[in-house]
């Protein structure tokens, strides 16, 4: 706590609480982050009611990913730590308190370009509900979102028209509306009166929709709101009145507003669509399938196991029970696997980064974006669109499932297979949502024939890399991983499906891993593999097996590889 002597002002709302601030980084990412995860943890059972308690399993904890704090040198600024306190506890409640925008009944009556407006729609309305249920629990909750979003989304105001009498278009409207209600904006003089008739109708048909606490029949509402909302005109451009990419209105120091450009491209990526802070969707958690044949766990909860054996077996795959958990997440791990690891990363990310860059196309004569150096003597004559911007493709372009073996003999190359993991997941991480992947390892609780099958998920896009509580020490499963591995790319859609396979040993049913292959083979989806000392093609085909001839040599191979599986 702050001492009552304490001649310096306090900026932050971290700064009234924080005792543990050091200049040490490791110590700074686990106080932070631990602290900001502790308080989403509190607010998601605050928001629980007693019936949801009784009959529904305990929410997914919420991760966040440590590059939020990147490039800011301990001890970790006030200002970031509230914003980072405001993200946990905004997806928290998300995760509490929404459902998709897709439970709508009129969902599929809609065309591709109306879902994505009424999804922007019912999740403008939801920020305003949570921030109404936050403030009935603690007005200190609502000013940690209200920190969060003026450094991270600062609201661009919608156009303005001085004409009387013009029709007003429905994102002036929503725009105007969000402004007064979400960032305390109030009406201008040089206001169109049309537009605040329409803000304030909008307003009174919204109260409804804030009262009403079940979420499927908000969606409902939130349907007839737009469908209402909809008989306005859209705008000519589809920027007023949205978060906007610029930072805006003035800050008191220089260093603060390095600060909040800093936290922004570690959000959002610069900007960049699948960035690590998405306002435009809700992720919610999936509940877990569980089995009655799986044996009890020590040490561990119900709900952090997800079992997927039924799944496995109506697809065609004989399967042992198999489940899949979350390794728990552990900075001080993952700082050592970064410092180990630099070198490989950067290589590799250069790498993906040029090809994806070959993927695009420059737009030119834009009137923002980055400076067209042909375009100066345009820009001396006093023209604004002097500016280019690289096109991307839209859509995901590779989904990967890095599936590696932990079985009993892997013990001793744990730190091999830790830093191969971090090498795949900080490289690829960055060029979401055109590339998306996720990590596994996998054994099985024992040497005999059909027992359980135990994967581990260390890292996927938008999630940290964990390397703590990793089910390992037993048998090679093969089969079961790969064809869990199908199971999660047959929920992703992209123009390619890559299982990448490292294994030090046979498979305990080579049976099983046929079905598997098979199984990918009518999927589309490859399965290359990189065996240890032992050629393999036999089983898993020619062209589709490499052999490396020690695990340290994982890294290497993978810096060959993965240039070959992205096209």
């Amino acid at each position: 706590m702050r001492t009552e002597d304490s001649t310096e002002p306090a900026r932050c709302l971290s700064d009234y609480w924080r005792v543990d601030r050091s200049a040490d980084r490791s110590r700074e990412l686990s106080s932070v982050l631990g602290g900001a995860a502790t308080q989403a943890e509190l607010v998601q059972h605050r928001l629980r009611s007693a019936e949801q308690d009784a009959a529904t399993p305990l929410p997914s904890p919420v991760i966040l990913d440590p590059r939020l704090l990147s490039g800011f040198a301990a001890p970790i600024p006030g200002l970031v730590v509230d914003c980072i306190v405001g993200i946990a506890v905004r997806q928290a409640a998300m995760r509490e308190l929404s459902v998709a925008s897709s439970e709508w009944s009129g969902w599929e009556e809609l065309d591709e370009e109306s879902r994505n407006e009424f999804a922007r729609f019912h999740h403008t309305l939801e920020e305003m509900y949570i921030v109404r249920r936050l403030r009935r629990l603690s007005p200190t909750l609502v000013e940690y979102l209200r920190t969060m979003r003026r450094t991270l989304l600062p609201w661009r105001n919608p156009a303005r028209s001085n004409d009387t009498g013009v029709c007003p278009s429905r994102n002036m409207v929503l725009g105007a509306w969000v402004g007064w209600r979400l960032y305390g904006e109030t009406r201008g003089a040089e206001s169109d009166a049309n537009v605040w008739d329409m803000v304030g109708e909008l307003d009174t048909r919204a109260r409804v929709y804030l009262k009403e606490r079940d979420s499927l029949k908000r969606v409902e509402l939130a349907g007839k709101l737009w469908e209402w909302l909809s008989r306005l005109p859209r705008d000519a451009s589809p920027h007023e009145g949205r978060w906007c990419d610029e930072l805006e209105g003035p800050l008191a120091e220089e260093e603060t507003l390095e600060s909040q450009r800093q936290l922004r491209r570690n959000a959002q990526g610069g900007a960049d669509p699948g960035g690590l802070l998405d306002m435009t969707g809700i992720s919610t958690p999936v509940p877990a399938n569980h089995s009655g044949d799986w044996p009890e766990e020590e040490g561990a909860s119900s709900h952090e196991v997800q079992f997927v054996t039924g799944e496995l077996r109506e697809m065609g795959v004989r399967a042992a029970v198999t489940a899949i958990r979350h390794a728990r997440y552990d900075p001080i791990e993952h700082e050592r696997a970064l410092r180990e690891t630099a070198r490989e990363i950067e290589s590799v990310r250069h790498l993906f980064s040029r090809l994806e860059e070959s993927r695009t196309r420059w737009r030119y004569g834009l009137p923002r974006g980055k400076l067209d150096g042909r375009a100066l003597t345009k820009a001396a004559a006093g023209k604004d669109h002097v500016f280019k911007r690289r096109d991307r493709r839209g859509g995901c372009s590779l989904a990967l499932v890095f599936l590696v073996d932990v079985s009993a003999s892997m013990r001793s190359h744990m730190p091999v297979v830790n830093r191969a993991s971090c090498v795949v997941a900080e490289a690829l991480g960055p060029l979401a949502p055109r590339v998306w992947f996720e990590i596994l390892t996998y054994t099985s609780a024992g040497l005999q024939q059909g027992a359980p099958v135990r994967l581990t998920r260390l890292a996927s896009t938008g999630s940290p890399l964990s390397l703590r509580e990793v089910w390992m020490e037993g048998g090679t499963p093969s089969g079961e991983a790969i064809a869990a591995a199908m199971l999660e790319l047959r929920r992703r859609t992209a123009e390619r499906k890559l299982v990448l396979h490292f294994t030090d040993g046979h498979p305990k049913d080579s049976y099983v891993v046929r079905q598997a292959l098979e199984l990918g083979r009518r999927m589309g989806v490859d399965v290359l593999t990189i065996s240890i000392a032992a050629p393999q093609e036999g089983l898993y085909g020619a062209g589709k097996c490499e052999v490396a001839y020690s695990v340290s040599e994982l890294p290497q191979v993978l810096a060959r590889l993965l240039p070959r599986l992205y096209h």
